[in-house]
């Protein structure tokens, strides 16, 4: 079984499911919510970060770069794997941190409680960004430049 290349259409469904639900889910509870911290980015940046590691390696090990350290097929398709999950959890987390956006975005210039979760949320939201691009860019770095050439 072969891997298709993740496509806008399998990043925007989770990510507009997710907003959805989670817009819902916060006008219904908000209140009684504690206050978002911003803590919960930090490992979802870290990984982003790895990634991009990862998807450079993988690209220089696929493309034969000179110098460049060799990867067995099985971690490369491993490598691609990751990257298409964590696009795909980037893009619903960006969803769930668009609701809640949208759920603070009118209180927050009154309400001091608000005005954290909107910039909780906009650390969130770039963490999410960053782990949906950075998995994009593991699962590109597999494919072979020179596949389908005869």
């Amino acid at each position: 079984m072969m891997l298709r290349r993740t496509t806008i259409t399998d990043l925007a469904v989770p990510f507009l499911v997710l907003a959805v639900l989670s817009y819902f889910l916060l006008k219904l509870a908000y209140e009684s919510l504690p206050e978002f911290q911003w803590y919960p980015a930090a490992p979802i940046i870290a990984l982003a970060a790895a990634e991009f590691v990862v998807a450079r390696r993988v690209r220089a090990a696929v493309r034969h770069v000179p110098d460049a350290r060799p990867m067995t097929a099985f971690a490369i398709a491993r490598a691609v794997a990751l990257g298409k999950a964590s696009a795909l959890v980037g893009s619903g987390v960006a969803g769930a941190v668009l609701g809640l956006l949208l759920t603070v975005l009118p209180d927050a210039g009154r309400t001091p409680a608000a005005g954290h979760d909107l910039r909780i949320a906009v650390v969130l939201l770039v963490a999410a960004l960053l782990i949906t691009a950075a998995g994009l860019a593991v699962e590109r770095s597999g494919i072979d430049p020179n596949a389908g050439r005869s």
